[in-house]
């Protein structure tokens, strides 16, 4: 009987010696995997550090075939995405990056400390109702770029939004990201014109009658921040598709070398990550769609970064 029960005792402590080294070894894991980070001192933003390395920025003609294909979006809409080639590699050096985009709050934070202008759509001071935590929209290249050197930090580049937001390059033989978390479309992963309409808008008209229809009056409809952990990027960054397009420091200039002399319009500054108004095509992590440095409109906020 006794020999039996010390069995037993030596099976029990065998046990949870293997249940502690498994729970450890988890730990572990989680403790790697998660991105290093820190608290930017003057707004309290959260930053997420990025480690530096290689990629492959852009897109090549097959890549945009496929992502057609994926989207249902129209041939002809192909011509928008002529700007993301030719794909060329770039480098960037460890950079931190708002996990999130500056909201409304910090937003104010800054224009109380700084007597800023407000947003055209807030109220004076005020921003609307309940949407502290949404990103702040309807800001220029200028007051974004403003609001980054009184928080000590900068606008991000586009190779390093991109790399942000698509990770580091993939094995060989694997397709680089198109979106943040994947290379699938889903309407539900992030806060884009589809999700709204509850169908997907593949074409200008679905998209016009859904612009124009009852919820017009309800517009910016952002979403809080986070509010979609499902399309967190490789590195742990959210929201970098849809919500609001971010500004990015460069004039939008032609691939690859980006010399702003090369612009078209030079006073076209780049914007990455579409918004709460788009549909797939713009939601990519590729896509660029410029805008003028002084343009205020409800579809656009930033994020920043900041050298370790």
């Amino acid at each position: 009987m006794l020999s039996r029960m010390t069995t037993l005792v030596v099976l029990a402590v065998l046990m949870l010696n293997v249940l502690l080294v498994f729970v450890c070894s988890v730990h572990a894991e989680e403790k790697q995997n998660k991105p290093a980070t820190a608290e930017n001192a003057k707004d309290g933003a959260e930053m997420i550090l990025i480690t530096g390395g290689s990629f492959l920025m852009g897109t090549a003609p097959a890549e945009i075939d496929e992502q057609f294909r994926d989207t249902g979006l129209p041939e002809d809409w192909k011509k928008h995405a002529l700007d993301e080639q030719p794909r060329h590699r770039r480098t960037v050096e460890p950079f931190y990056i708002y996990k999130y985009e500056v909201t409304n709050e910090q937003y104010k934070a800054f224009m109380d400390a700084t007597d800023h202008r407000p947003p055209p759509h807030w109220k004076g001071k005020d921003y609307p109702a309940d949407k502290g935590n949404h990103p702040v929209v309807e800001v220029s290249w200028d007051d974004a770029d403003a609001y980054c050197r009184w928080a000590g930090t900068r606008l991000p580049t586009e190779a390093q939004w991109e790399y942000a937001a698509r990770g580091a390059e993939p094995a060989e033989g694997e397709p680089s990201r198109v979106f943040p978390w994947g290379n699938s479309w889903d309407r539900t992963l992030s806060n884009n014109a589809s999700l709204h309409a509850g169908k997907e808008l593949q074409n200008a008209a679905d998209w016009k009658e859904w612009y124009e229809s009852d919820q017009k009056s309800k517009f910016p409809l952002t979403s809080r921040v986070g509010s979609f952990p499902k399309s967190v990027s490789p590195f742990g960054v959210q929201d970098m598709a849809g919500n609001a397009w971010e500004w990015c420091a460069e004039v939008q200039a032609p691939y690859p070398e980006q010399n702003a002399e090369e612009a078209d319009d030079k006073k076209l500054r780049a914007r990455r990550g579409g918004s709460w108004a788009n549909v797939a095509l713009h939601i990519r992590s590729v896509d660029r769609q410029g805008a003028p440095q002084d343009d205020l409109n409800i579809y656009t906020g930033f994020r920043c970064v900041k050298l370790p």
